[in-house]
C-alpha cells in the first residue's frame, strides 16, 4: 500500500501535528508500507528538497512567506502534481488545516486515489485573528469541498468531534482515532542545578493559559514548589512581568526553546505535568502523551470541545480542573505537591493508559483499517 501524507512542516520543526505524523510515518515505515509525505519548509528562501528520512520519502516545498500562520507556497500546485505522479498513492492522507491540501480538488491525478483526511482542529477558534475571521468564508469553500470529497475524517477526540461546526454535517464519515507515540527505551537525562518541580512545556500563547498557571503559583504556600516554563512565544516578555510583580521569581523559570534531549530529561525529572490552556485551540494536547509515557501525573483543564480530558482519565491518571480559573489550578498544584504518594500512582496509571491507548503502533493500525475500508 503507497501513503502520501501532506502536512503542514516537518521535523526538525516542532509541533504537535508534526510530532505525530512522524511517528506514524515511521510506524507505518516500519508495517511495510511505502511511505512519503509533501510538507512546506518551515522558513523561506529554502529551495525544493527531496530526500529519504526513516524509509520514507520526504518532499519539502519552499514558502515565500508566512500569512495569518499559513504558509504560502506558489510551486505547491506543481510539485504535488509532480508528487503524485511520481509516487502514484493509493491513499493520500491530508492533514487538516492546511490550504496546500485545496489543490487536491483540482488535480486529476488525486481524483482517483482515496482521500482521508485527518482533522487536527478547526480553523476558527474562541478567539479568532480578524484576520482569519475575515477569510474564513472563503476558506471554507475549500474545506467543506474537501470535506464532500474525502472517505474517512480522522478526528482526534469524542469531544472534538462533537464540538466541531465544520465537520456537523459530516459526522456520518468521522473516525475517532487518538494521537499517538512511539514507546521509547530509558536515555541518559541531562542533570542540572535546579528542580523541575512542575513542569509546563508549550507555545507562550495567550490560549495555553499560561497567565493563570502563575497566577495560581502565586496562590500556593509551598516553598518547595517551583514551576519550570518550557517554550517561547509572543506572550513572554507580559509573563515575565507578571511573575515579577507578583514577587515570585524564586517560584517560575522560563526556560525558552531547549533541545529535544533536554525535553526528555525535564520530562523524567519533574514532579508532574500541568496544561493550562484555556480554548479548544488547544484540540488534544499531545504533551500529555509525553509526560504519561514517562510516567508522569498530569493537570489538565475541562475546556469544552477540547481532547484533554479525555486524554487524562480524572482522579486515575491526573487532575482535570475548571479551565482559566487560577484557583481551581492552585489547589490541584497543591495536591499533587502535598501528596507523593498519590502523584506517583498515578504516574504509573497514566503510563499504563498510554501503553494500552496511545502507543503509536496501535494507531498505525486504526489509521490501516481506515485505509482498507474496514472503520
Amino acid at each position: 500500500m503507497k501513503i502520501l501524507h501532506i502536512g503542514k512542516y516537518f521535523a526538525p520543526f516542532k509541533g504537535g501535528i508534526e510530532n505525530m505524523m512522524l511517528a506514524l510515518m515511521q510506524a507505518q515505515v516500519k508495517q511495510g508500507l511505502s511511505v512519503s509525505a509533501l510538507v512546506h519548509h518551515h522558513q523561506t528562501g529554502k529551495p525544493f528538497l527531496s530526500s529519504t528520512e526513516g524509509g520514507a520519502n520526504v518532499y519539502r516545498v519552499p514558502i515565500i512567506a508566512k500569512l495569518l500562520f499559513v504558509p504560502v507556497a506558489l510551486s505547491a500546485y506543481w510539485h504535488l502534481k509532480a508528487i503524485l505522479k511520481k509516487e502514484q498513492p493509493d491513499v493520500i492522507h491530508a492533514h487538516l488545516p492546511n490550504v496546500t491540501c485545496f489543490w487536491l480538488l483540482l488535480l486529476k491525478q488525486a481524483s482517483n486515489r482515496k482521500l482521508v483526511l485527518h482533522w487536527h482542529s478547526d480553523v476558527i477558534g474562541d478567539k479568532p485573528n480578524w484576520g482569519i475571521k475575515c477569510l474564513y468564508p472563503v476558506y471554507r469553500i475549500f474545506e467543506k469541498a474537501l470535506l464532500v470529497r474525502a472517505e474517512r475524517i480522522i478526528v482526534t477526540s469524542q469531544n472534538y468531534l462533537h464540538s466541531s461546526k465544520p465537520l456537523r454535517p459530516f459526522r456520518h464519515k468521522c473516525v475517532v482515532v487518538p494521537l499517538g507515540l512511539e514507546d521509547i527505551p530509558d536515555k541518559p537525562v541531562t542533570d542540572s542545578s535546579f528542580d523541575v518541580g512542575a513542569l509546563c512545556i508549550g507555545r507562550l500563547t495567550y490560549y495555553k493559559g499560561h497567565k493563570y498557571l502563575i497566577n495560581a503559583m502565586a496562590k500556593v504556600n509551598d516553598k518547595k514548589l517551583v514551576l519550570t516554563i518550557v517554550g517561547d512565544g509572543d506572550e513572554r516578555t507580559k509573563l515575565e512581568t507578571m511573575v515579577r510583580e507578583l514577587g515570585i521569581t524564586d517560584k517560575v523559570r522560563f526556560l525558552g526553546q531547549v533541545s529535544d534531549e533536554m525535553l526528555y530529561s525535564l520530562i523524567v525529572r519533574c514532579r508532574f505535568l500541568v496544561l493550562p490552556s484555556i480554548e479548544r485551540t488547544e484540540a488534544f494536547g499531545l504533551v500529555l502523551l509525553e509526560a504519561m509515557r514517562a510516567g508522569k501525573a498530569c493537570i489538565c483543564t475541562d475546556v469544552p470541545g477540547s481532547g484533554m480530558s479525555n486524554v487524562v482519565d480524572h482522579q486515575s491518571t491526573g487532575l482535570v480542573v475548571k479551565h482559566a480559573s487560577a484557583e481551581a489550578l492552585a489547589q490541584a498544584l497543591l495536591q499533587l505537591s502535598e501528596n507523593e504518594v498519590q502523584t506517583s500512582k498515578l504516574g504509573e496509571n497514566g503510563r499504563l493508559r498510554f501503553l494500552t491507548q496511545f502507543k503509536v503502533g496501535e494507531i498505525e493500525k486504526l489509521v490501516r483499517a481506515i485505509y482498507q475500508g474496514k472503520k
